[in-house]
């Protein structure tokens, strides 16, 4: 447990090197990206080696390597976030759909299918929450503000989830998955990120975008937003355990004693990510 907290404390200040001076340079972000990208691919492409399925190394990185150049363009181009995330999700779409068959063509043996599949799954699961961050950072107005409870509300999520877990949890919720998961952690864990949420978007965001509308509005959207990110949150954790479970390993890596590799501190982070930035656009639209 002390080395849990330990690393958990050097990781969250790791994170905040990158993402405080983001909010003066945006595009500080982006080498951000990268190195959680490229940790995060190698870790995808290790264990499902090691469940006897090999994805198509040069495919990974060229899908990183095109997120990338799709976040450039957009930066150079003067993209709004609309435009932005539509060339993304039609290319990347593309290039999925690509990625799915072309190992089938190549390969003989009858895993090209499985193969290709997998690859295209790895390709969309790690370049499109990072693009949501990149582009919101980027081409949002504040965007910063939005983000992060995007990127840390995750980790908020299974804070209170764990707190609430080990003092009321009863009732398991997924053991075939998460043996230590119960439903009592589930919900509070999506409460008091809410709530949380909630008070941060009513006492930060709410001023600095001077927000025109009813503050009660506002807060009963936010909340809604704030549950929903936190739900979220936990079926980022469920599909990563579900993952390591499928091909027989106990962490993506060892970079972070005690925590595992960057997968299994970003699992969560992957779907909230957009969640993030869905709450960015909502605001951007309705107020």
């Amino acid at each position: 447990m002390k080395q849990r907290v330990i690393t958990g404390i050097f990781f969250a200040l790791g994170v905040l090197v990158f993402f405080v001076p983001s909010y003066w340079v945006s595009a500080i972000i982006i080498l951000f990206s990268i190195v959680v990208g490229s940790f995060a691919f190698y870790e995808m492409y290790k264990a499902l080696c090691a469940g006897n399925i090999k994805p198509s190394l040069p495919l990974l990185i060229g899908g990183g390597v095109l997120s990338l150049a799709l976040m450039l363009v957009s930066m150079l181009k003067s993209f709004s976030i609309f435009e932005s995330l539509t060339v993304f999700l039609l290319i990347i779409g593309l290039y999925c759909f690509s990625c799915g068959i072309i190992p089938a063509i190549y390969i003989k043996d009858g895993s090209g299918l499985k193969r290709g599949i997998a690859t295209a799954g790895i390709v969309f699961y790690i370049t499109f929450p990072l693009y949501c961050l990149m582009s919101g950072m980027v081409l949002i107005e504040n965007g910063w503000f939005y983000m992060l409870p995007g990127l840390f509300g995750s980790w908020v999520s299974d804070v209170c989830a764990y707190f609430v877990g080990v003092t009321l949890g009863k009732h398991k919720i997924v053991p075939h998955i998460s043996p230590k998961k119960t439903w009592e952690g589930c919900v509070g864990g999506a409460l008091g990120c809410a709530i949380l949420i909630t008070l941060y978007f009513d006492l930060v965001v709410y001023r600095i975008d001077n927000i025109n509308t009813n503050i009660v509005v506002y807060s009963i959207v936010m909340l809604i937003l704030g549950f929903i990110l936190s739900c979220l949150s936990q079926i980022g954790d469920w599909l990563a355990s579900l993952v390591k479970r499928w091909v027989g390993i106990k962490d993506y890596g060892k970079i972070f004693p005690g925590h595992g590799g960057m997968m299994d501190r970003f699992d969560s982070a992957f779907f909230t990510i957009p969640a993030g930035l869905l709450i960015a656009i909502v605001a951007l639209l309705f107020f």
